[in-house]
């Protein structure tokens, strides 16, 4: 089957190309579950060449909802059946009547709302926050917790929640809020979870990157037993399953976990490659220390890719660095605004910041002060950055809109990056709806260690 994928993704870009042989390919994927993932990824990539499909319109959008891939079939198409439309119908977050789930999201959904406490594990672009709105849309719930990795994205997801349920819950993400009503999201870092004391008769909480509850193997064979934000999450995991009704856990990557059942928490685990966007990935294997190389295929690359890039990078050192040669090598946008002014005054008009900003390109790393977080993201996002510079940020659940990802460096500080943490690195790219197939760039080779992971949690090993 494997075959039959590469000859179709390769022929899209043949002169002598056939729409209905592809198409015949996708359908003979799709009918097999062990290649029903690639079947996927070759509809995304038909979607992003959409002009080639002009004669088998029709056969292309029967495809797409065979694939299970709902949204692309409202957003893309037009000529609509009736049939289609009930299918819409069914598939309709409670939310929002313009947002659709795919098959994945609903099958997660549907089984949350019953009642059961799901582990799910799925790639970045899965979708997983809708998933959590819809919960939160139907109105049967009233008290829940929402536990996030970094205060950066309790902030993010604050926001969204507020726009979008704020007439109907209290949002509460900070620990100066006191709860004043009967309908409230908790959305908190699990520092904040463990502070506070009004956390009890939880309907349903939930643990974004889950696979953190799990103490880390080093290099060496032994296990950092001392890593305090694990003790913390498992502190609010064993305080939320004591005051909650039901539970739900996300992350990507992981292939089971072990402990919940031992602590007498029955639940679905589900693992899904499901892929609402197709990657390409290139390697170009050269070594960790040779910063010349790098930077000779890092401008091989911005000036062979367009779009919207995150470049991720071991260290703001190394951001800055990388930063000041983007604008050397012509691929900056000069750019003035009161923010450049203000951050010029306020902090160093020769800060690495400051200076890129001024080039129309955005820095992001944990030491920048969380306003000035959350304005670089929302600049790039909104395409008026083509560039953002990251390091582990990234890797926290920062929601961002890139058509490409550079993996500058394999490493996160001093320490080696895993496949694990690498492959968390490459889900940035691409976003459904916004861009059918991502473009990885990998500088260094790709991380060869196992990445069958199995979550232990510490509370029920």
């Amino acid at each position: 089957m494997t075959s039959v994928y590469e000859e179709a993704k390769h022929s899209l870009q043949d002169e002598g190309f056939s729409s209905f042989k592809y198409l015949s390919a996708i359908n003979k994927l799709l009918s097999n579950p062990v290649s029903y993932d690639l079947g996927r990824d070759l509809i995304v990539r038909a979607l992003d060449a959409r002009e080639r499909f002009s004669e088998h319109n029709t056969l292309l959008k029967n495809m797409v909802r065979k694939s299970g891939l709902f949204p692309y079939l409202k957003k893309e198409f037009t000529d609509l059946s009736l049939d289609d439309i009930r299918v819409l119908d069914l598939y309709q977050t409670p939310f929002s009547d313009s947002f659709v789930f795919h098959s994945m999201q609903f099958r997660i959904f549907d089984l949350l709302k019953s009642g059961q406490n799901v582990v799910l594990s799925a790639p970045t672009s899965m979708g997983k926050s809708a998933i959590v709105d819809s919960l939160v849309g139907l109105g049967t719930m009233k008290r829940l917790v929402l536990v996030v990795p970094t205060v950066a994205l309790a902030d993010e997801t604050r926001r969204r929640l507020q726009e979008r349920f704020g007439d109907r819950y209290q949002i509460i993400h900070h620990s100066s809020q006191k709860c004043h009503s009967d309908w409230v999201v908790y959305v908190l870092t699990q520092e904040r979870v463990n502070e506070r004391d009004d956390i009890v008769n939880i309907d349903l909480f939930v643990i974004d990157e889950f696979y953190k509850l799990a103490f880390r193997e080093l290099k060496n064979g032994t296990v950092d037993y001392h890593d305090e934000r694990v003790i913390e999450l498992n502190i609010a995991l064993s305080k939320l399953l004591k005051v909650s009704k039901q539970f739900y856990l996300t992350g990507p990557f992981v292939n089971s976990i072990r402990g919940l059942e031992r602590l007498g928490y029955p639940h679905t685990f589900v693992s899904t490659d499901f892929n609402t966007v197709a990657l390409d990935v290139q390697t170009f294997g050269i070594k960790a220390n040779d910063y010349e190389a790098k930077l000779n295929a890092l401008a091989d690359i911005v000036r062979a890719c367009a779009g919207a890039t995150i470049i991720y990078c071991k260290s703001p050192t190394v951001a800055g660095l990388v930063a000041r040669e983007l604008i050397r090598l012509g691929h900056g946008s000069p750019a003035m605004n009161p923010h450049i002014d203000w951050v010029s005054e306020e902090f160093d008009a020769d800060w690495d910041y400051t200076v890129a900003l001024k080039n129309g390109i955005g820095l992001h790393f944990g030491a920048l002060p969380r306003a000035l977080q959350q304005y670089t993201a929302d600049q790039f996002n909104a395409g008026k950055l083509r560039f953002l510079l990251c390091t582990s940020t990234i890797i926290e659940g920062v929601n961002t809109v890139a058509k490409n990802v550079v993996i500058y460096d394999n490493r996160d500080g001093i320490h080696s990056i895993d496949k694990f943490t690498h492959g968390n690195i490459k889900g940035r790219a691409g976003r459904m709806g916004i861009h059918f197939v991502g473009k990885i760039f990998c500088l260094e080779e790709i991380p060869e260690d196992n990445l069958n992971l199995e979550v232990e949690i510490p509370l029920g090993i």
